[in-house]
């Protein structure tokens, strides 16, 4: 479960635009050997071992922020719940104690 930390992959900018720009369905399915891209900037993902592997890290890093993401959203609806049940608790004993 992660909530804080993410991997940070270290990768030239110039690549990092491009990852972001295509985004991580595009470069998985390159990465995956799915399809063999038209556009130029992507090109090296698919032939080139060094940009593959930033490829690669980014992909990483990218399922790591949508872990935390996800892992966050259940840690609030839990939250959420038990306040809601503790209100609830609060308001039956209170009801009760006005009706004796």
């Amino acid at each position: 479960m992660r909530l804080f930390r993410v991997r940070t992959a270290s990768i030239p900018e110039e690549w990092r635009s491009v990852f972001e720009r295509f985004g991580v369905n595009v470069i998985g399915g390159v990465l995956g050997g799915g399809f063999n891209p038209r556009a130029l900037e992507i090109q090296p993902v698919y032939n080139n071992d060094a940009v593959r592997g930033y490829a690669l890290q980014w992909m990483t890093e990218q399922y790591d922020r949508a872990e935390r993401k996800e892992n966050w959203m259940i840690t609030m609806e839990a939250a959420v719940t038990i306040f809601v049940l503790f209100e609830l608790i609060v308001s039956i004993l209170g009801f009760k104690s006005h009706r004796c």
